[in-house]
C-alpha cells in the first residue's frame, strides 16, 4: 500500500484534537506533541502531499512509532496509523532522511538477509529435528539470535502436548519484517516473494515469535503476497490441545500476564494463552490494562535502533504503569517483549518457557 493511499488516515489525525495521545507509548514518553500521534501523522501528510519537505527532524518523527496499535483501540475511526507511518518511511528512505538506524538495518538485511547480521543456519541447526515431527517450526530472528534457550523450550513443551515439532529448513531466513518496519517496503515485497518459494514445502507452519506470524498472516497480504501455508501460533496450537495434555499441577507461583502487540491486538489471541498460564501457575494476575488496550514494551518498529533510550523507557512504562507486577514477574508470549521488559530492569519470562518449567514440575 502506498502513502498516498493514506490520505485520509493523514487528514484525520492532522486534523483530530489529539483524543488518542495517551495511547502512543512513544509520546507518553517523550513527552513532546511532535512524536504525538498527530504530529507524527501531520508531518506525514504535509510530507506525502508534498506540502512541506521532509527533514531529518520529520524522518525521525515517521520513526517514532512502534506500530503497536494501541491507538487505533482508542480511535473513533480505527485508523491504521502504524501502517500509514510505516508506508510513509519509504519516503524517508528514498529521501535520505530515514535515522541512522534505520539505514543500518537496511544495509545490514541487504548484506545478510537478516537484521542481526549473523548466520541464522548455524542456530537453526542446532534444533534441527532427528526423527518425524508433527510440524515445522520458524522461531523467528530475534527467538533464535537472541533467545535460542526459547527455541529448546517451544520444542521440548511441544512433544508434552503431542505436537511435535522440528525447526525446518526455512528457518535461516528471516521473515522480513525489519524491511517493512524501516520503510524499504519495495525491498519488502521482493523479500516476502522469495519467502513464498522457500516456505512452499510446509503445508502447516508454526512460529514462535508473533511478529513473524503476524507478518505472515496480515502484512503479507497487505502487501499482496499471500501465503500457501497455514501459519499458526505455538501458543494457539498448545492451547488447542490443552484439555488432552498434561495434567501437571500448576506451580505455586504469580506473575503477570502482558498482552504483546503483534499476538494481541495483531492477530486477536487473547484467551489461549491465559488458559496456558492459568495451566502453569497458580497465581495469574492481570495489568490495569490489558487485552486490546495491553500497554507496549517498546520492542516494535524498530525503535530500539532508532530511538533506543525512548524503548526502553517505554518498556519500563509499561511495566510500571500498566502490568503492575510488584515483585511477580511479567511473562510474555513475545520474545522481544521480554528482552524489553529485561532491558528495563523488570523480571520477565517467556510463556513457553514458564511452560516448560510446569512440565518439569
Amino acid at each position: 500500500m502506498s502513502a498516498d493511499e493514506h490520505r485520509q488516515a493523514y487528514a484525520y489525525c492532522a486534523y483530530c484534537p489529539k483524543i488518542c495521545r495517551f495511547a502512543c507509548p512513544v509520546s507518553e514518553s517523550t513527552h513532546t506533541e511532535t512524536t504525538s500521534t498527530w504530529g507524527k501523522m501531520t508531518q506525514a501528510y504535509l510530507a506525502t502531499q508534498q506540502e512541506r519537505p521532509l527533514g531529518p527532524g520529520g524522518g525521525k518523527a515517521l520513526y517514532a512509532c512502534t506500530g503497536c496499535m494501541r491507538c487505533r483501540s482508542f480511535c473513533k475511526h480505527d485508523q491504521e496509523v502504524g501502517w500509514a507511518l510505516f508506508d510513509a518511511r519509504e519516503l524517508a528512505v528514498r529521501t535520505h532522511q530515514a535515522p541512522e538506524g534505520a539505514q543500518g538495518t537496511i544495509a545490514t538485511f541487504q548484506r545478510h538477509g537478516n537484521p542481526f547480521g549473523q548466520d541464522l543456519a548455524r542456530w537453526a541447526d542446532q534444533y534441527r529435528a532427528e526423527g518425524p515431527v508433527r510440524y515445522p517450526l520458524f522461531p523467528g530472528c530475534t527467538a533464535l539470535a537472541k533467545s535460542s534457550s526459547t527455541v529448546e523450550d517451544a520444542i521440548k513443551v511441544s512433544r508434552a502436548f503431542s505436537a511435535p515439532l522440528g525447526v525446518c529448513k526455512a528457518a535461516s531466513r528471516c521473515c522480513g519484517y525489519p524491511l517493512h518496519a524501516a520503510g524499504d517496503q519495495r525491498a519488502f515485497v521482493e523479500h516476502a516473494r522469495t519467502m513464498v518459494e522457500v516456505l512452499r514445502p510446509y503445508p502447516e507452519l508454526a512460529v514462535l515469535d508473533p511478529g513473524c506470524a503476524y507478518t505472515f498472516r496480515v502484512i503479507y497480504p497487505r502487501a499482496g503476497v499471500r501465503l500457501p501455508n497455514q501459519v499458526l501460533t505455538v501458543t494457539e496450537l498448545l492451547e488447542a490441545r490443552l484439555e488432552g495434555g498434561p495434567r501437571t499441577q500448576p506451580l505455586p507461583e504469580a506473575a503477570s500476564y502482558h498482552d504483546a502487540c503483534h499476538l494481541g491486538r495483531g492477530l486477536g489471541e487473547y484467551e489461549g494463552p491465559r488458559r496456558l498460564m492459568k495451566a502453569a501457575v497458580s497465581e495469574v494476575h492481570e495489568g490495569l490494562e490489558t487485552r486490546a488496550e495491553a500497554p507496549c514494551a517498546g520492542g516494535g518498529g524498530l525503535l530500539p535502533r532508532t530511538m533506543p533510550e525512548t524503548s526502553v523507557d517505554v518498556a519500563r512504562r509499561a511495566a510500571a504503569r500498566f502490568v503492575d507486577p510488584g515483585d511477580r514477574p511479567v511473562v510474555t508470549a513475545c520474545p522481544t517483549a521480554r528482552r524489553m521488559f529485561e532491558r528495563s530492569g523488570q523480571k520477565a519470562y517467556d510463556l513457553i518457557s514458564v511452560l516448560r518449567r510446569w512440565l518439569r514440575a
